[in-house]
């Protein structure tokens, strides 16, 4: 779903075990730069042994400013929304740190796809059980989703819902303000 918006520099925020960047990897998708985000220090550790051409740093969301000073092309957030407390914090950084044609691709579980259907589907594996959904803070329907972006002047560029109606993507973009 995510892999048609990855390109240039991107930022990916709760890498986790570097799924995204294996796969680019291993499909040969053209990008100039991987730099990830996860708050677990012995992964970040293993991921810079693993893919040295990479910088991965540590940071708790909630709390710690993202270590870069510099500007991303695609930022990417899959299943990793849901799971942040100061989301107005993490997504002033995000457009901080956005080029002003770049995107911010965002999945997460739809209202509908939380409760049971999630449940349900991570337990026969339709879904990935790295998302979590026992520490959820928050469930986002669109509305939602556009009104965190435009607090900090992101603008919904594209939206859809996949996985029946489970999950759903973002694409937010610059607003035509900033």
């Amino acid at each position: 779903m995510v892999l048609p918006y990855l390109k240039g520099d991107i930022l990916d925020i709760g890498c986790g075990p570097g799924r995204n960047l294996e796969l680019l990897k291993e499909r040969n998708i053209p990008f100039s730069s991987y730099t990830g985000i996860e708050i677990d220090e012995n992964l970040i550790q293993s991921l810079s042994t693993q893919y040295s051409d990479s910088k991965f740093y540590k940071v708790d969301l909630d709390v710690e400013k993202i270590p870069v000073d510099r500007k991303f092309d695609t930022i990417v957030l899959l299943a990793v929304v849901e799971h942040v407390f100061n989301l107005k914090f993490l997504f002033s950084q995000l457009a901080d740190l956005l080029k002003l044609d770049g995107r911010i691709i965002v999945t997460t579980p739809t209202p509908f796809g939380n409760d049971i259907v999630h449940r349900i589907g991570t337990s026969i594996g339709l879904f990935d059980k790295e998302g979590g959904q026992d520490d959820h803070i928050v469930i986002f329907n669109k509305k939602r989703l556009q009104i965190l972006g435009n607090e900090v002047g992101l603008e919904i560029e594209e939206y859809r819902i996949f996985q029946l109606a489970c999950n759903q993507i973002c694409v937010f973009s610059k607003g035509s303000n900033i």
